[in-house]
């Protein structure tokens, strides 16, 4: 949702994420973004955002994480390789 009031706006946006993390931990969480916005001569940018989490659970999955099956495409993309 956008409000906009000439060349401000607020907007908020709704957001799920999941993480596995390395260490075998997990988190789910559901949470909002509250944004303010400013119109430019370059167009519309940020002047706040505020991350609000509404709901975390840190609940340990069952199982482990599929593995590729030889002859199968995988492929680990880490550190500056990820920007290419």
């Amino acid at each position: 949702m956008i409000q906009l009031e000439g060349d401000t706006a607020a907007g908020r946006t709704y957001v799920s994420e999941f993480g596995r993390m390395r260490d075998g931990s997990s988190h789910l969480n559901y949470s909002v973004y509250h944004d303010r916005y400013q119109r430019t001569p370059d167009g519309w940018k940020f002047t706040e955002r505020v991350y609000e989490v509404k709901y975390v659970d840190t609940t340990p999955l069952a199982g482990s994480a599929p593995h590729a099956a030889p002859g199968d495409y995988a492929r680990i993309m880490t550190g500056p390789e990820l920007n290419d």
